[in-house]
């Protein structure tokens, strides 16, 4: 027998929209073509109402699977994915929405059951476009985070690098620095064309390499020589710039994507007796806590990562609500400037020579 999630699916809404129309609730905002869709769906699959509603009981808790394509060790070594989730569960607790489950993106295809016996899923981190395509055939409601897939169907939450990229890169250049390097894992580009066309990248707000190199290639600063690109650990950051170092020539600026990666690659430096920002200056992304406490203190540019979880909770209750437009939330990062971008005089000297 068909039931509410059966409809929402055919009629791609949220099952708290379905039941919200079929029992007549005055107080729900969507269009007649939205109620005709749902009533369709539901005559279609002969879905036989049940007495015990949504409507019925307007307090009923919500619930959500929460799919962390993360591993746990990445997490706890990675601020950003944990201050995310615990922005969610904080959200969650305020909004009286229910997790039902948390799953790792090594497990969503062994527990897609999970995600479609929900109202919906909040999605956190890098999403193949295959994971993405099993999870929207059987739950139509998705909020992404740290990801924009198709932002035409899907909710998301990003943060603004593209802002932060270029200041970082006109903050080295206002120092005299003309090489600028820069250190950073795979990201996805979510594009309908192979060029990557910037106008048409759905998640171009949320990377770095594509603005870091499409700014220097405007200021004809761009060298392949100083990119270097692996996964997205501290131990990846040593070993790229341990290979960086062995090859020489070096750049005098180096942006990392990352607090971590900049962990492992500023303790690579060192190692090699090379100072910073003496010999090289370096800035990064997220401003963990620990930022302000590496030595040198990492300058860093911070994202509101907490508050990206609360909001994905808040645009998943608005689609429970009845919202049917997708929205994009995109957070400004903000540059939290320290002593590992600050040039030395000596340094100011070598960098223009």
């Amino acid at each position: 027998m068909a039931g509410l999630k059966d409809v929402a699916a055919m009629a791609r809404v949220s099952v708290s929209t379905v039941s919200r129309i079929l029992n007549e609730d005055p107080s729900l905002s969507v269009t007649e073509e939205t109620k005709e869709r749902v009533r369709l769906a539901a005559e279609t699959l002969n879905y036989a109402k049940k007495p015990s509603t949504t409507a019925a009981h307007p307090h009923k808790k919500l619930t959500l699977s929460l799919i962390m394509f993360c591993s746990k060790d990445h997490e706890y070594e990675d601020e950003y994915f944990m201050s995310i989730r615990r922005g969610i569960e904080t959200e969650c607790r305020l909004s009286r929405v229910a997790i039902a489950s948390v799953i790792r993106g090594g497990e969503v295809t062994a527990r897609l059951k999970e995600v479609k016996d929900t109202d919906g899923v909040i999605v956190v981190g890098h999403v193949p476009p295959s994971i993405i395509d099993q999870i929207s055939a059987i739950q139509p409601l998705i909020i992404f985070v740290d990801e924009s897939p198709n932002s035409a169907v899907f909710d998301s939450v990003t943060s603004n690098f593209f802002y932060a990229t270029v200041e970082l890169i006109d903050h080295f250049l206002a120092q005299g620095h003309q090489t600028i390097g820069f250190i950073g894992g795979d990201e996805y580009v979510h594009s309908p064309t192979p060029d990557r066309d910037m106008n048409v990248i759905a998640n171009a707000e949320k990377l770095r390499f594509v603005h870091y190199k499409q700014k220097l290639e405007s200021l004809g600063l761009y060298n392949e020589k100083y990119v270097a690109i692996g996964e997205w650990s501290s131990n990846a950051g040593y070993q790229l710039m341990k290979s960086m170092i062995a090859k020489g020539d070096l750049p005098t600026a180096m942006i990392i994507a990352s607090d971590p990666l900049a962990l492992g690659a500023i303790r690579a430096l060192h190692e090699s007796a090379l100072t910073v920002p003496g010999d090289m200056a370096v800035a990064s992304y997220n401003d963990i806590e620990l930022a302000e406490y590496f030595s040198p203190s990492l300058t860093s540019a911070k994202i509101h990562s907490d508050q990206m979880g609360k909001s994905a909770v808040k645009l998943f209750k608005e689609r429970c609500e009845g919202r049917e437009i997708p929205a994009k939330v995109i957070h400004p990062c903000c540059i939290q400037y320290r002593e590992s971008s600050v040039m030395t005089p000596s340094a100011k000297q070598t960098a223009v020579q």
